[in-house]
């Protein structure tokens, strides 16, 4: 929960869950811009990220180069690089807030010289760029908040800038997916009375090219049930898929959800039970030759306790990987061999919202070797915590965000065993239950 709803439900101290103190570190930031701190490290790289609610580009390369903003007003939010790194996506919300305003879908050349609008509706859920071309789906609410009528549209972004419609169809879906092709979606629909849950794959046209049924229809008078997939991660090479099972009911799914892997090549069998997690996309990562996957598993909703690594093979064999006092977050694969993961772990800890703390104090990047071998990357001290890692794809580098505060950060570059703070004056929210989503940096590796 981000925003003023977090704000406002602290106010009800019966819940004891989030701080009515949230956003004070970063009202306290507003008068100060990001300022890059080291003007001698070089990093192939460009970094979009967030500061005082607005968005910022830096080319990492170009030592002679400040943070660029690109938004001056609203809030806006990271959605994620092109595959080719030419363009961030992003939303943009009006005012302040970001959990009741509607929000709108914006794309940004890396070197900030031209900012498009997608779409000038609001749109729902997760924007996805394809992961072959510059086209990024979507979906929009054309109806009512009482009679919704959500269309599903594919845009095409050209290297002038111009936005370019591919294809515009209903979204009769619960969620979606690219498939590694960019030629297909994948798309997840609901279970109901006599109606099985099911992933769709379908062309960039709407047309259904094959149906797997992934459960027994519900016997929807028992009142809560399996209601669909969500959140899919397929592995690179198009043959497996890992997704949360959502429930019929949001409070329940808020506190975690079966994880589940289904082999689209082998329909007939049914899906394999991992664990059990919160449905976030961003604890899933496939290795690059889609031999192993990582995910965090554990239940309750918060995110500073109770969390912990897991990995899975091919054939749903799982390992725990992770002390039981731990909390472990955001596991993303190096991109070669021999495929070393990165992720961020701390000392489990439980949830307190203070604006001048850190959610999980001493928290570091971490390695897993090949080996099984774990240790901890990044060294700090327990007033500070580390997140999202970005490793370069030979994993000498090594670029990611150090908190100082809940709501306050810096970007750190990690090479050679040495630590060097890049860019002070990031901030960002919290997120459900500190879940540090949607994330506050982005990179985009230029080798």
């Amino acid at each position: 929960m981000r925003g003023k709803w977090r704000k406002a439900a602290a106010v009800l101290t019966m819940l004891g869950m989030l701080s009515a103190a949230g956003g004070q570190a970063m009202a306290q930031e507003k008068a100060k811009l990001p300022e890059r701190v080291n003007k001698e490290a070089s990093v192939p790289a460009h970094v979009a990220f967030t500061s005082n609610q607005h968005l910022f580009l830096l080319d990492g390369q170009d030592k002679s180069k400040a943070p660029k903003q690109i938004t001056k007003d609203g809030l806006a939010e990271i959605a994620g690089w092109s595959a080719d790194g030419k363009w961030l996506l992003f939303v943009k919300y009006k005012g302040n807030d970001n959990y009741t305003a509607p929000g709108y879908l914006w794309a940004v050349r890396a070197d900030g010289s031209k900012v498009v609008q997608i779409d000038d509706r609001a749109i729902t859920g997760k924007p996805k760029w394809s992961p072959q071309k510059n086209q990024v789906a979507y979906t929009v609410n054309v109806g009512t908040a009482e009679q919704p009528r959500t269309l599903f549209s594919i845009k095409e972004v050209r290297e002038t800038g111009e936005v370019l419609a591919t294809s515009e169809t209903s979204a009769a879906f619960f969620d979606f997916t690219w498939m590694p092709d960019g030629e297909t979606i994948l798309t997840s629909w609901e279970a109901g009375k006599n109606r099985p849950m099911k992933l769709v794959l379908q062309n960039l046209a709407g047309k259904p090219v094959a149906a797997y049924p992934i459960a027994e229809a519900p016997n929807v008078e028992d009142g809560i049930y399996a209601l669909a997939a969500t959140n899919m991660k397929v592995s690179p090479d198009g043959q497996l898929v890992a997704y949360y099972v959502r429930y019929n009911a949001a409070s329940l799914s808020a506190d975690g959800v079966p994880i589940q892997l289904f082999n689209l090549k082998q329909p007939a069998k049914k899906p394999l039970e991992l664990g059990s997690g919160l449905a976030y996309s961003q604890w899933l990562a496939w290795t690059a030759n889609s031999q192993q996957l990582a995910f965090i598993d554990g239940n309750d909703r918060m995110a500073t306790e109770n969390k912990h690594l897991k990995l899975s093979s091919r054939d749903g064999k799982v390992v725990l990987a992770s002390p039981a006092d731990s909390v472990d977050t955001y596991p993303v694969w190096m991109q070669k061999p021999p495929y070393t993961l990165f992720f961020s772990r701390g000392k489990a800890t439980p949830y307190a919202f203070d604006p001048k703390k850190v959610m999980v104090p001493g928290q570091r990047i971490w390695t897993r070797e090949a080996n099984g071998a774990e240790q901890p990357l990044t060294k700090g001290s327990l007033q500070t915590a580390d997140y999202y890692p970005s490793p370069s794809p030979d994993g000498k580098q090594l670029l990611f965000l150090r908190l100082d505060s809940a709501e306050h950060g810096s970007l750190f570059l990690q090479a050679d065993g040495k630590e060097t703070e890049l860019v002070k004056g990031i901030t960002g929210d919290i997120g459900y239950y500190a879940n540090y989503l949607p994330e506050w940096i982005a990179v985009y590796w230029n080798s």
